[in-house]
């Protein structure tokens, strides 16, 4: 009577457990595998020309950008350009590269901040439309978040967002 008793049970709570999970379900999503940098101000510039364009471009050093990473995960560069009028971009603003700012000062400009992500290393680069910079403030701050394949945030694989990302992996702002 006791085994009867003790298969009742079994059955029962297997019964239930089996029908609590739904296909997809996950679990907590941890942020032991996720990095991110601090911010970053570049302390020195250097200044290139690509097809007649000029550029002003910094190289980071990121050891944690592994081929691995480059080819399976996810490598996210955020910048918070404090370098420009607060009327064009507000201090508080954090924007993922590329970011592409238009504005007039002597003319339609466009101002171009890209991020070309390599093993080990982060290149910044900034560009205008109309060659008009000679030099750019360092003044300007940037992080990366670098996140491994098959990491989800809030439950999807889909591009989130910048503070989406932070909450996820308790990164602070």
């Amino acid at each position: 009577m006791k085994s009867v008793l003790s298969i009742f049970v079994f059955v029962v709570f297997s019964a239930l457990v089996i029908s609590s999970c739904k296909k997809g379900d996950t679990g907590p999503m941890g942020n032991a595998n996720v990095m991110y940098s601090d911010w970053f101000k570049p302390d020195v510039y250097i200044k290139d020309t690509v097809f007649g364009t000029w550029g002003f471009k910094y190289n980071k050093a990121a050891p944690a950008i592994t081929k691995n990473i480059l080819d399976s995960g996810t490598v996210l560069v955020y910048g918070k350009l404090l370098g420009y009028n607060p009327l064009i971009w507000p201090a508080n603003q954090v924007a993922q590269l590329p970011i592409n700012i238009s504005y007039q000062s002597g003319g339609a400009q466009l101002d171009t901040w890209s991020a070309l992500i390599s093993e080990g290393n982060i290149r910044i680069r900034l560009t205008n439309d109309n060659n008009v910079y000679n030099n750019i403030s360092n003044g300007h701050q940037f992080r990366y978040i670098i996140i491994p394949a098959n990491t989800k945030v809030n439950g999807r694989m889909a591009q989130p967002s910048y503070e989406e990302i932070c909450r996820q992996y308790n990164i602070p702002e």
